[in-house]
This record gives C-alpha cells, structure tokens and sequence, in this order.
C-alpha cells in the first residue's frame, strides 16, 4: 500500500482522501456527509499508528458555495472522530473541474470518489479500501456497486433491470469481489484509486455534467489508465445508494439522456482517434415528435432507446 503522508509538517498522516464533488444540491449534500460519520479506514489503515487516517474534501462547483454551511455544520462531528472536513470552492462549472480540483487538494496516496446524490452503505470505505492492502501492488483501483434510490416513489414498472445502467446503478459483474475484465466499467461515482496514477493526467473538461446538461463520459481518464495497465478489482459488497430524483423517472428523460450519451461517446472517439461508428437509419422527424414516449414498453421502449442514441451520436458531428 501507498505510504501515507501529512497535510502539513508534523500533522497526523492522511492515508486517503474521500472526495464528493457537488452542485447546488445542499440536502443530499448533507445526506451523504452524514452517511460518511461512521465510516472507517480499517484495523489495517495507518500500520495500527494513531492519529488521522482519512480526510474528506467537498468539492463545491457553484460559485454561490451553497456547500459552505452543510460543511460547517458537520465540522465537528467529523472532528470528533478525527476526520478532517473541509469545503473547497471550485467555481469553474464542470464536474471535471471539480474532479481535478479534488485530486489536487487531496492529501492521501488513495483517493475515493462518492457523489453528493449517493449515500455510503455500511462499512462503504472499509470494504472500498481493503484490497488496497490485501492486495498491494497487484491492484491500482477498486469500484464498488450502485443500488438505486427511489426515495419515496415507487420503482417505475417500464423500467426494466437491463435500464439501469442507464441511471448509472447496478453494474452487476459478479456476486463476489474479483479483477474486472477489459470491457467490464464502473462509475467514477463510487470508485478509489491511487493518486499516483493521475500523474500528467485530468478529467477532459470538455467532457462530463456542467449545471443541468448531460454530457458525460469525463471517467474516461480511467479507460487510458487500463489501457496501460492498471488493474482494477471490483467489490460488490462495497455499496452506495444513488437517489434517483423523480424527476428522471420518465421515458422523456431517459430519452434526452441517452441522446447525451450518444454525443458524449462520439466527441469521446474523435478526442482519443477511436474509430467512429456507422449507422444506416432514416428518421421522419416530424413523426418521431408525435411519438407519445411515455407509452411505450418493452421491445418499442428499447428501439426508442437505440433510436435516440443514434440521433445524439449522428448530432455531435456538429458540436465541438
């Protein structure tokens, strides 16, 4: 395992940092800082040293810092346990912005990444951390499993458990902990790696969630670490929760997401000279606007899907 270091000289060491990069959301802010209050590093963190293991850094991508008082109010529960909490304002807009900023403040060789809209499960950071030491050299990140939140509405019936993905929930891999395999991802939302790894590296800024919009695709920096060897481990049992806000659960904005999804992927390929893809379709889109999309279920929900992935795909070639 990485050595840990202090923050400053003859200050406690810091072995991991847990980032959460958040955007004009104080509630579930605060909602998942609280879910962060029991967690712990492990018998093993710190070789059984006293004094600070891990620090956690909210990362406020708002330039009104709506961050600043649901940091400060929890200061000092964290403090009892000897956690340091500390507000950072990155007001550039861009959750990549946010994720560089987090790497640069962190003080620890580990760095965890939750999103504000997610809450740690039970023993979250312990199991997330675990094969850092079990394991050693053999494994550079760890990512752990998303269960949706649907707080209290009812899970929709069309929306089906091959769908989930799409909400970035469930990967799913395997029912125990092991290597992934090349073409099995995670999310940059609950996920830790060794800071060293980002060395002459940054989440591509014209990539990923700015405000309200849905480009995403800013967690390819860790597809170029693979590519050149780091070996990633997977831990189901580490979980968090995503709340799904209720205004997601309709076929509309799965919709606008997935056509996100397809711009994202094609600005992704032109940015890394992958080679882009190639669909024969036509669309009336007259007609195509008179489709009722919320009616649809099953098979024609999926076509829709497919559909609109394609239309944001074919649509990037007139962004840049």
């Amino acid at each position: 395992m990485s050595t840990p270091h202090s923050p400053t000289p003859g200050g406690p060491e810091i072995t991991a940092s847990i980032v959460i990069c958040t955007h004009r959301r104080p509630e579930l802010l605060g909602a998942c800082l609280d879910s962060l209050i029991g967690q712990r590093m492990g018998p093993w963190a710190g070789g059984g040293s006293p004094g600070l293991v891990h620090e956690i850094l909210v990362i406020d991508n708002s330039a009104l810092a709506e961050g600043r008082p649901v940091v400060e109010s929890r200061q000092a529960a964290f403090a009892l346990r000897g956690v340091p909490l500390r507000h950072v304002l990155e007001a550039r807009p861009g959750v990549s912005f946010a994720r560089n900023r987090g790497v640069a403040e962190a003080a620890g060789a580990l760095i965890a990444f939750i999103d504000d809209d997610e809450r740690a499960g039970d023993g979250w950071l312990e199991r997330l951390l675990e094969p850092f030491q079990r394991l050693g050299d053999a494994v550079d990140i760890v990512a752990g499993e998303v269960e949706p939140d649907f707080g209290a509405l009812p899970r929709p019936d069309w929306l089906a458990d091959d769908m989930m993905h799409f909400f970035s929930c469930r990967w799913g891999w395997d029912s125990e902990a092991r290597f992934l395999r090349e073409t099995e991802w995670f999310g940059e939302g609950n996920c830790a790696f060794r800071k060293r790894l980002m060395a002459g590296r940054s989440f591509p800024t014209d990539l990923g969630r700015k405000g309200d919009g849905l480009l995403t695709n800013e967690g390819i920096i860790f597809m170029e670490m693979r590519s050149e060897g780091a070996a990633t481990y997977y831990v189901p049992s580490a979980t968090v929760s995503h709340l799904i806000h209720p205004d997601r659960l309709t076929r509309r904005w799965l919709m606008r997401r997935m056509f996100y999804q397809g711009v994202s992927n094609r600005l992704t390929q032109r940015r890394y000279g992958v080679a882009e893809q190639r669909w024969d379709f036509n669309v009336n889109l007259a007609k195509l606007a008179d489709v009722d999309v919320e009616t649809l279920e099953g098979e024609n929900l999926r076509a829709m899907i497919r559909l609109y992935y394609q239309l944001g795909y074919a649509s990037a070639l007139a962004m840049n």
